[in-house]
């Protein structure tokens, strides 16, 4: 029955139909546009499967009822059969499609390969050399040229006499020695405040961890394998939660999720509550 049930689910995703699922939400497929993964590379657009607690999907309920001829109570009643074999607290799994986490959808390979059959790519976009530095250095060769014929005029004008002029005026070094004392203190008294790190709604979780020095190696790992992670080590009740992006939009951390499962599959959303 359970295999029944997810064969239905599969046919109305790959439709593009998307599926309801009674007292848990929709599923439902998403052309999800080329994103910037780094300074000069791109994720080739590509379809995901998303969810919502909306209706956005006919009923599997309804589907069942169809497919199989039979009253809406017994489809209901086969519906809420497959939902307690394939639900486990929070994690729902459709076996040949995904696993729903929360209200994140996490897909499988082969799922993946069936809406991509064109695959996913990174586009590598290569930035035109700057001239910027020619335009700087012819810049300071008329700067050198033009202190250079200030400073002979100067010493053409300059008088003979090698005492000061009347207009001259001289000024001790001990009567500038308070001014620079005073100014260097001034700057030693100017502190730069300290940034706190944006607090997010919702944030992509790459795992949780017993031991602070296991998340401290985790974060290292995320660093070295994804450039744009923004990694923070979270108190998670009596342990470590390393997350690697933030939101206020849930569909941002979903998209950031689904353009590195491929890097790390298990990757979910946490909500602040």
């Amino acid at each position: 029955m359970v295999t029944e049930v997810n064969k239905i689910i599969y046919n109305m995703l790959v439709s593009s139909r998307g599926v309801y699922l009674p007292d848990v939400g929709s599923l439902y497929i998403e052309r999800q546009a080329a994103r910037k993964i780094a300074d000069n590379k791109l994720l080739s657009p590509r379809n995901v499967v998303n969810f919502t607690t909306q209706v956005q999907a006919p009923s599997l309920v309804d589907e069942i009822t169809s497919i199989a001829k039979c009253d809406v109570a017994q489809s209901q009643d086969i519906y809420e059969r497959w939902l307690a074999k394939t639900r486990i607290d929070n994690t729902l799994t459709i076996e040949g499609i995904g696993k729903l986490v929360d209200k994140s959808f996490i897909i499988e390979d082969g799922f993946n390969s069936t809406i991509n059959p064109q695959g996913s790519k990174i586009l590598v976009v290569r930035r035109k050399k700057s001239n910027l530095w020619l335009y700087i250095l012819s810049a300071a060769c008329v700067l050198f040229a033009l202190g250079m014929f200030a400073f002979i005029k100067m010493a053409d004008t300059t008088p003979a006499t090698g005492g000061a002029t009347e207009t001259e005026k001289v000024i001790p070094l001990t009567e500038l020695t308070p001014a620079i004392e005073q100014d260097s203190t001034q700057q030693t008294a100017v502190e730069q405040p300290l940034t706190q790190p944006k607090e997010y709604a919702f944030y992509v979780v790459m795992g949780v961890f017993a031991q602070e020095e296991n998340a401290m190696r985790a974060v290292e790992q995320v660093n070295a394998k994804i450039n744009d992670a923004a990694c923070v080590i979270r108190p998670f009740k009596d342990k470590h939660m390393v997350t690697i992006f933030g939101s206020d939009k849930r569909s941002d951390c979903n998209s950031y999720a689904n353009a590195y499962r491929d890097i790390y599959p298990n990757l979910w959303i946490y909500e602040i509550k």
